[in-house]
């Protein structure tokens, strides 16, 4: 059996827990603003480690790579984008090594690679065609397959030109199983008007295995948009909410929603019959650990 039919065993069993935020948990050891977080996969390999550590601990079934921005049309903003093979490559590296550290032999913990948007506009309001999109992803798809990740999830995107032919590039390159995810607004579409239904029904179409919404503005708004993208989908669905929008309290950036808020809303999406859950910006360590005993506890 290849790792695509095992994950859709697994799947098919129950829900697979995620992990959560690396870029808050980044900040929390010091990342500043407006500082690539990828580049830490090369300046600070021991903290990334560390962070995928805790939320294996904490209970996650599926890490994700920190490579969301290690495109290279995203580092070339950081002057990065000679980074991109070794940027990729440590961040694979640094989490398999986590893995590979769990003193529990029976338990299996997939990895992910986090694949995000160019963060440019594209043609014909932007300068970036759809030609240079797909070769984009595509380089940095056949490093991350190359080097050994088991799946790929291509989130925060709100742009549907942009995952379709993000998803097109994974689907005519690798055999990976690959999860499309877009971010929603509080009335329900992207920025772009991209609302859960046309989302779906165009991701499935194009091959997506899976399906999600994560980010956004916090848990209760993706319920609303997973109710929604049930009913639409044929395939598995994800969610990775945001642990609300962020504040700021005495200087620092304060994520409202807790570790109990965020359980609640596991065993509502667990009840919706979602089979992928996690965090997006906000959720740590805590949260995913609360929303893994709410999952345990609703299959027991």
């Amino acid at each position: 059996m290849n790792i695509k039919e095992e994950i859709k065993e697994q799947l098919n069993k129950r829900p697979l827990l995620l992990d959560g935020a690396m870029g808050t948990m980044l900040q929390a050891h010091g990342l500043k603003s407006g500082e690539c977080s990828e580049e830490w996969n090369i300046s600070h390999p021991q903290v990334v480690q560390k962070i995928h550590q805790e939320y294996i601990k904490a209970g996650a079934d599926v890490i994700l790579t920190n490579t969301f921005g290690a495109n290279r049309v995203k580092l070339s903003s950081f002057n990065s984008q000679n980074d991109v093979i070794e940027i990729n490559r440590s961040a694979v590296k640094i989490a398999k090594e986590a893995i590979k550290s769990i003193k529990e032999p029976e338990r299996k913990v997939l990895l992910a690679a986090s694949v995000g948007p160019t963060g440019k506009i594209l043609e014909p309001y932007g300068p970036l065609s759809l030609k240079e999109v797909y070769e984009n992803y595509k380089e940095q798809i056949a490093i991350l397959e190359k080097i050994g990740v088991d799946l790929i999830i291509l989130e925060t995107f709100y742009d549907l030109e942009e995952i379709k032919t993000a998803l097109k590039a994974v689907k005519e390159n690798t055999d990976l199983m690959v999860i499309a995810s877009m971010t929603f607004d509080k009335n329900l579409k992207t920025v772009y008007g991209v609302d859960p239904e046309r989302a779906v029904i165009a991701l499935e179409n194009e091959g997506a295995d899976a399906v999600g919404a994560n980010c956004g503005t916090g848990p209760e708004v993706l319920y609303k948009v997973l109710k929604i993208m049930k009913k639409a989908s044929k395939t598995y669905l994800m969610v990775e909410p945001n642990a609300g929008m962020p504040e700021l309290v005495k200087d620092k950036v304060v994520y409202p929603t807790s570790p109990e808020v965020m359980a609640d809303y596991t065993e509502k999406f667990v009840k919706l019959g979602l089979n992928l859950i996690g965090g997006c910006c906000g959720t740590t360590p805590l949260h995913i650990k609360a929303m893994s005993a709410k999952i345990k506890n609703k299959l027991q």
